[in-house]
């Protein structure tokens, strides 16, 4: 190529991507997992990765989040999905993949966001939650009240950290500790019996794509951290479901998806009932797990979007 095709055909200069990772939550280690399939599948074509850890105590280097032209929050829980990371990329006035303020932290509030599944008539399991000061007053009305079997879950968590599946009153108090050694607010849902546990990748901001719904067969009584990431739990991808069950299970996703005001991409977990085939709203997910055992990724590449399309266009939607 002579000087004058070059001025004609100047090097597209790559995207410059601040990978966020690490953070101050429970959930730092899953991070640390999710970040390093993030970097390692960036298109290096088009981007350039700017790695920046942020320590457990919040700590990480400010001048290279600067310097970069998008930031890729892979920040599990608090301190990632809570709204307080896209609050400080708004104030720094760069685009931040995913969804924004309020969806993160309405999807990350298990209460708040079931208040307006439930206002919005999308079927979810029952609910009810308490505040850790009504539970120290008095902790003998909290659980005379409780309906076993239960799930007791710490309020603004994810991964299953804190998470217990109480049947007999004698773990009941067991679990409500465990739920508060992480929260202040402890939300107490219905454990549905005799269900499978389907989830279903969103990708999309105005325009929503949604993919096929897989299938988690957990290793453990429930998916716990363990059967997340420790032991094998198995995956079926895609689920075996009717036409007529996926479009309804996708139909779902995406009203979820669009009554929290989510951006760019999300995992939405279901429950289905194997006898009568009601479905439940069980949570989303706005920065779910991108370990290369994550289901949202392997949900896309099964409905036709490999992992490094996937991030291309996730950092696209963010750059729109």
């Amino acid at each position: 190529m002579n000087k004058i095709e070059q001025k004609r055909n100047p090097p597209t200069r790559r995207v410059k991507v601040a990978v966020l990772y690490g953070g101050i939550s429970f959930e730092h280690e899953v991070s640390l997992m999710s970040a390093e399939s993030v970097m390692a599948n960036l298109d290096d074509s088009l981007f350039e990765v700017v790695p920046i850890m942020i320590s457990k105590e919040g700590k990480f280097e400010l001048k290279s989040l600067l310097s970069s032209d998008v930031i890729f929050p892979v920040l599990h829980g608090i301190g990632g999905e809570d709204g307080s990371i896209q609050g400080f990329c708004e104030i720094l006035q760069k685009p931040c993949v995913g969804s924004g303020i309020e969806a993160s932290a309405l999807a990350l509030d298990k209460i708040a966001s079931k208040q307006i599944f439930e206002n919005l008539k999308l079927p979810i399991p029952h609910f009810e939650f308490f505040e850790k000061l009504e539970w120290q007053e008095n902790p003998s009305k909290i659980m005379r009240k409780i309906r076993l079997p239960a799930f007791i879950k710490p309020a603004h968590t994810g991964s299953s950290i804190g998470i217990s599946k109480v049947k007999r009153k004698l773990s009941l108090k067991r679990a409500i500790r465990n739920a508060l050694k992480y929260d202040d607010q402890v939300i107490v849902e219905k454990a549905l019996e005799n269900i499978r546990e389907i989830e279903v990748a969103v990708l999309g901001n105005e325009e929503i794509f949604t993919s096929l719904p897989g299938e988690i067969i957990p290793s453990e009584d429930f998916y716990t951290y363990k059967a997340k990431y420790i032991s094998e739990s198995e995956l079926i991808i895609p689920a075996d479901l009717s036409n007529k069950k996926i479009k309804e299970i996708q139909s779902l996703a995406e009203r979820a998806y669009r009554a929290l005001g989510c951006q760019g991409f999300a995992r939405i977990d279901f429950f289905l009932e194997k006898k009568e085939g009601k479905v439940y709203i069980n949570e989303i997910n706005t920065i779910p797990g991108f370990t290369k055992i994550s289901m949202y990724p392997k949900l896309m590449e099964a409905s036709g979007i490999s992992y490094k399309d996937l991030l291309t266009k996730l950092i696209g939607l963010a750059l729109k």
